[in-house]
């Protein structure tokens, strides 16, 4: 059981892999947050997949 289990958490500002919030979202997945993600809507659906793919989802 994780420090973040059964919390559901924001995570807003992933903009590529290299973004702070990238790195904050796999450590929360990781502690065992359940997540929902906001992505700047310039971002094509292809990149914003792969982002949430590479997290676990």
């Amino acid at each position: 059981m994780g420090f973040l289990s059964g919390k559901r958490i924001l995570v807003t500002g992933v903009a590529s892999k290299l973004s702070i919030a990238y790195g904050i979202a796999q450590a929360m997945h990781r502690e065992g947050a359940e997540l929902a993600f906001h992505l700047p809507e310039r971002q094509t659906e292809r990149p914003r997949r792969r982002i949430c793919r590479s997290i676990g989802f």
